[in-house]
C-alpha cells in the first residue's frame, strides 16, 4: 500500500493486448497505472504507428496520476476513476474528494469520464442495493459523469441483471431530480458553436438532431450536458460506438452521401421511430471540416 513500482508504462503483455484489440476492432483501450502524460503519449504513438483507431482510457488509480490528473486528462480520450485501486493508495475518507477532483479535471479538459468499482457491491450477494449505494450512485450522477461501470457486480456477482437494472433505475431517477454539474467554459471556435447550438435548443425547448462523421460536434455538445433530448446520426458504426459512452447521446446509424442528406435522413428516421412528433420544435445541425456550420430550426407539422 502507498507504494508505486517503477515499471514500464507499456509492457510486452500490453503490446500483445494492443494487437488483440486492433485485430478485433475494439473502440477503446484502457491504460492501467498511468502516472504521467508521457504514458498516454507513448501509447498514442504505438497506436499511430499501427494505424489503429482506438481511443485511450486513462485509469486514474495512483498518487502520481492524481498529481498529474489535469495533464493526463488533456492527453487521454476518456478518464476513468478507478476507485478500487485509489482505495489502496489513499485513505478511504479521501476517495469522495478525489473522485470529484478527477471528474472535474476530466470535464474541464473536455473529456468524458467514467466512475468504476463498488457502485452496487452488495448486489454480488443480495438482489437489492443498500441506501448508501443508491446515494453514492446519485452523487456520481450529480458530479456530471458520462458513464458508470459495474465490475464485481456483473463479473462474479449472483445478480448481474438485477445490478444493471438497479443502476439504470437509480441513474434515471437522479437525472430527473438532481442538478448535474456542467462545465460551459469554452475556448475553441467549434466549442463556441456547440455551446450556441445547445443553448438555442434549450431556449426553444427543442429536440436537437446532429449529423456527424467524426463525432467532434457531438462530443462538444455532450460536454455541455444540454437539458433537451439530442440525437446523433452517423454513417460510421465505430464512431457511434465510441459516442455511446458519452453523456446524453442517442446514436443512430444513418448512411449518407453528404452531411445534408445525412441530416435529413436522421430526421426522417426519428420521425418514423416516433422520437420526433407533430408539434415538436427541432434544431438540426452539422459542421463541416472547413469550420462552416449549418443550423436549421423546424417545427414538425405532419
Amino acid at each position: 500500500m502507498n507504494k508505486e513500482f517503477d515499471i514500464p508504462p507499456i509492457t510486452e503483455r500490453d503490446l500483445e493486448n494492443i494487437d488483440f484489440a486492433i485485430k478485433h476492432d475494439f473502440d477503446y483501450i484502457g491504460l492501467s497505472y498511468v502516472r504521467r502524460r508521457k504514458d498516454i503519449e507513448l501509447l498514442r504513438d504505438i497506436l499511430r504507428r499501427k494505424d489503429a483507431d482506438l481511443g485511450i482510457i486513462a485509469k486514474i488509480e495512483t498518487k502520481s496520476a492524481v498529481r498529474n490528473v489535469k495533464s493526463i486528462a488533456e492527453s487521454a480520450d476518456v478518464v476513468l476513476v478507478a476507485r478500487g485501486d485509489l482505495g489502496m493508495n489513499f485513505g478511504l475518507e479521501e476517495i469522495p474528494h478525489l473522485q470529484r477532483l478527477i471528474v472535474r479535471s476530466a470535464l474541464e479538459s473536455g473529456k468524458p469520464v467514467i466512475v468504476a468499482t463498488q457502485l452496487l457491491e452488495s448486489l454480488i450477494e443480495k438482489p437489492v442495493p443498500t441506501r448508501a449505494e443508491v446515494v453514492d450512485v446519485t452523487v456520481a450522477v450529480s458530479e456530471g459523469v458520462d458513464a458508470l461501470m459495474l465490475t464485481g457486480e456483473t463479473a462474479v456477482g449472483k445478480y448481474p441483471l438485477e445490478a444493471i437494472r438497479w443502476l439504470k433505475r437509480i441513474v434515471t431517477a437522479a437525472e430527473e431530480k438532481v442538478e448535474i454539474y456542467t462545465n460551459r467554459r469554452v475556448l475553441s471556435l467549434k466549442a463556441r458553436y456547440a455551446k450556441g447550438v445547445a443553448e438555442l435548443a434549450e431556449d426553444l425547448n427543442a429536440k436537437l438532431i446532429i449529423y456527424s462523421i467524426r463525432g467532434v460536434t457531438a462530443r462538444l455538445i455532450s460536454l455541455l450536458r444540454p437539458s433537451v433530448p439530442f440525437f446523433v446520426g452517423s454513417p460510421s458504426n465505430k464512431q457511434l460506438r465510441k459516442l455511446n459512452i458519452l453523456w446524453g447521446i442517442k446514436p443512430l446509424h444513418v448512411p449518407a452521401n453528404s452531411y445534408e442528406e445525412g441530416l435529413e435522413k436522421t430526421y426522417e428516421t426519428l420521425r418514423i421511430k416516433g422520437a420526433v412528433e407533430v408539434g415538436d420544435l427541432v434544431v438540426l445541425t452539422y459542421g463541416l471540416r472547413s469550420d462552416e456550420q449549418v443550423i436549421k430550426i423546424r417545427k414538425v407539422t405532419s
